[in-house]
């Protein structure tokens, strides 16, 4: 139900978490007439920890809601408790968060909490379906968003706080947002959970590096073959030291005061934050040698949103190279601004192997799109429904691919099973072959459960009245006004049919193609209201 990624700040922000005091009443007890039995002292008991998530569902009306975080705090009778500060204040696109939890903070909530508010910035940036910006003031009267607890266990061991986007309204020139408590349904929707892991290195493994941090405490992360390295000062060949300020974009697993965190990528930030560097993703549509122009789809800069062009001749490659840089490839770029425009320090192309490893002839990136039809190890036999620079691979073809080398960006090697659509990215062998590279597991994985006990919401009907979803599938045919599509996801919360009709019109938004050029086999991606099974269009575009 909820999914994407969390907005990372590289720009040094600081999180302070307060602690809260415990009383301990040491008791003595008395006997009748004799002496006092001798009291066993008793050792005072930790507060419990509770995982503090974010979360948000996509948006059928928006590309992209950014919405501004100060700090966030616990409310109840005995008052008000600092969970977290953001220091420089933190941007969150809220589509960005869906069908995941990003963590927060780690810390003792107060068992007398009835509320949770999160401050905000009282001006919020929309994307709209067309690419267009708007800056509108966000209805916040008192400076904060409310999460009401009704229902919540304090014991549980995970409060995760969900900005129902679905829900916000335009009115005038308003954003008036809307908030909700997280179920364990939609904990059980949630393919993954994410956390940014930043502070001082105290110590460092071969397998790990444990960080002094303000949100989390002290934090040991495990590092695997699949971490990224980056540093201004010596590029990917830097290693963290003891002493180093840090930031690790890391997943999460476990709950409570036993979450565990394996990194993805480690950031030197010793220059980050004299730099003003934070990253972006996006799609490019221009390359000209020198600079990229980005079709930002996620942002963690003010400015940097919509349509950005972003100077790469100075840029050091952590997966793949320029030779790489194409329109239609998408790019992470970790980049500081200069002037009107964007300078790239860093930039990973999305599933090119890690530069270096030599397992690769990088020449292009192959996409392969499909569902699960059997797993037998680490080798999956798959239906297409797209492919992208994989000759030979049509629509319903199936295709054998072993995925032991491949990292997983969403999911894990756990979640293979039939049935699961899944997303390969890599490169392309002698033989025409895909070598994967990179695997994004959609939808739930039990893997990433939060809580214990939780199970994946049985399957459901589709809804009796409209709901705003997100579809992506392949065109199977074509009539006037509308198309077919076989489905690879649909993002809401229900089961989806097999195949969806999309029904569009002078209102719908299309981005990159034009109806007349829509054409069975097409992979598409749809935003729009369902009713039983069809889509009445609010955007189409190529995914």
């Amino acid at each position: 139900m909820h999914r994407h990624t969390l907005d990372r700040s590289l720009r040094a922000a600081t999180v302070t978490l307060t602690g809260l005091a415990a009383a301990v009443l040491v008791g003595c007890g008395g006997g009748g007439g004799g002496e006092t039995p001798l009291q066993t002292a008793q050792a005072p008991t930790a507060p419990a920890l509770t995982a503090v998530y974010f979360t948000d569902d996509f948006s059928a009306r928006y590309d992209a809601v950014w919405i501004t975080v100060t700090r966030v705090t616990a409310v109840g009778p005995s008052g008000e408790t600092e969970l977290a500060a953001y220091t420089p204040a933190r941007p969150f696109n809220l589509p960005a968060l869906r069908q995941a939890g990003a963590l927060v903070a780690k810390v003792p909530v107060p068992a007398d909490t009835t509320s949770v508010r999160v401050y905000v910035q009282p001006q919020a940036q929309l994307q709209q379906l067309d690419g267009s910006l708007l800056d509108l003031p966000l209805a916040a009267p008192n400076g904060w968003l409310e999460f009401r607890l009704e229902g919540w266990a304090v014991g549980s061991g995970v409060l995760a706080l969900d900005f129902d986007l679905p829900r916000f309204a335009l009115q005038g020139q308003q954003l008036v947002p809307a908030t909700r408590l997280a179920s364990n349904d939609d904990f059980a929707g949630w393919n993954q959970r994410t956390a940014d892991v930043e502070g001082t290195v105290l110590a460092v493994a071969t397998d790990r590096v444990t960080v002094q941090t303000r949100h989390y405490g002290t934090a040991a992360v495990l590092l695997d073959a699949n971490t990224t390295y980056w540093s201004q000062r010596s590029g990917s060949t830097w290693r963290p030291a003891a002493g180093d300020r840090i930031e690790i974009a890391a997943a999460v697993a476990g709950q409570g005061s036993t979450l565990s965190y394996t990194a993805l990528t480690v950031k030197d930030e010793t220059d980050a934050a004299a730099a003003g560097l934070g990253k972006i993703e996006g799609m490019i549509t221009a390359y000209d040698g020198t600079s990229i122009t980005l079709s930002v789809r996620d942002s963690q800069l003010a400015g940097a949103t919509g349509s950005v062009l972003i100077n790469v001749a100075s840029a050091a490659y952590t997966r793949g190279s320029a030779a790489l840089l194409a329109p239609g490839v998408k790019v992470e770029a970790h980049v500081a601004a200069q002037g009107a425009s964007w300078v790239a320090s860093a930039l990973e192309v999305d599933g090119a192997p890690k530069t270096g490893t030599g397992h690769h002839d990088d020449t292009d990136v192959a996409e392969l799109k499909g569902r699960i039809d059997s797993v037998s190890g680490s080798v999956v036999t798959l239906t297409a429904l797209y492919a992208e620079r994989l000759p030979g691979v049509q629509v319903g073809s199936k295709v054998t691919v072993d995925l032991a080398k491949a990292y997983f960006k969403k999911g894990s090697a756990a979640c293979l099973v039939a049935g699961a659509p899944i997303e390969i990215k890599g490169s392309v062998g002698a033989n025409g072959a895909l070598q994967p590279v990179k695997a994004e597991i959609e939808g739930g994985c039990a893997t990433a459960y939060p809580a214990p006990g939780i199970t994946p919401p049985g399957n459901a009907t589709p809804p009796p009245v409209a709901a705003f979803v997100e579809a992506k599938g392949t065109i199977t045919a074509l009539r006037a006004g509308e198309f077919d599509i076989a489905v690879y996801r649909l993002s809401y919360a229900g089961a989806a049919a097999a195949t969806l009709t999309v029904r569009y019109g002078p209102a719908t938004v299309f981005k990159y193609p034009l109806p007349a050029s829509l054409v069975a086999g097409q992979f598409v991606e749809v935003k729009g209201m369902l009713t039983g099974t069809v889509i009445e269009a609010s955007k189409v575009e190529l995914d």
